[in-house]
């Protein structure tokens, strides 16, 4: 549904804390799921790039 966001952005709808949330999004990203796009260290933004690739065929 959201194939770039960030933590703040998904973490209501997911009902969950920010630390689980955080925790959540880490996981996601070492295991190449979804990459960080901003390059910052607040208010990161990140890819799922495999659905973007998908929606742009």
């Amino acid at each position: 549904m959201m194939p770039r966001f960030t933590v703040e952005r998904v973490r209501p709808q997911l009902e969950t804390t920010f630390p689980t949330e955080n925790a959540s999004v880490q996981a996601l990203e070492q295991l190449g799921v979804v990459v960080e796009v901003a390059g910052q260290k607040k208010n990161r933004s990140y890819s799922y790039q495999a659905y973007i690739d998908l929606l742009t065929r």
